[in-house]
């Protein structure tokens, strides 16, 4: 039996750490994230299938008009695996100097901050995130505004938060369990 095994684009990306760095975490971003596409998509295939089979019941002819539709849902769909593969290609990375997001699929986009240039680091989490366990990190650095000012959809956000602060500010407690 053949096996298909997509190779992790994770372990590819540590071609952008520098040689003196040393990777300390690395996350992909919360499955929630995928949420709004997936009902999006369930929503266009619903309304699809209910019209077909209204129509169909009371006898007219929608050729044009379940076509549309039925095209439509397919264009969902299809937008909504693209959205997946782009989910499973984006993560974060934590290294001892930097903070790396890399995101994309055909054209692939580093951002970094490092880590000496972060003042501020704000953690928030609404009652959904804490219900399904992702976070969102607000960054303050000194300076000008940076790529990674605003982190939304972080899994284990406890942890990472503890890591972060530790990596940044130095001395903090070893990561606890997640709330």
């Amino acid at each position: 039996m053949v096996r298909l095994q997509l190779p992790d684009p994770a372990l590819r990306d540590t071609k952008y750490l520098a040689s003196q760095e040393r990777l300390v975490m690395m996350v992909r971003l919360h499955w929630a994230i995928m949420l709004p596409v997936l009902l999006q998509t369930l929503g266009a295939v619903m309304l699809a299938l209910v019209v077909n089979i209204l129509f169909a019941a009371q006898g007219i002819d929608t050729g044009p008009i379940t076509t549309v539709l039925w095209y439509f849902a397919l264009f969902m769909i299809l937008r909504m695996l693209w959205k997946i593969a782009d989910w499973h290609f984006d993560h974060l990375m934590i290294t001892d100097k930097r903070l790396l997001k890399v995101s994309g699929i055909v054209f692939r986009k580093v951002q970094t901050m490092p880590l000496s240039k972060i003042t501020d680091l704000t953690y928030n989490r609404d009652p959904l995130g804490r219900l399904l366990g992702y976070g969102e990190f607000v960054v303050e650095s000194a300076g000008q505004d940076q790529a990674l000012s605003k982190i939304n959809f972080l899994p284990r956000p406890d942890r990472l938060y503890l890591t972060l602060v530790d990596m940044t500010f130095g001395g903090g407690p070893s990561p606890a369990g997640d709330d």
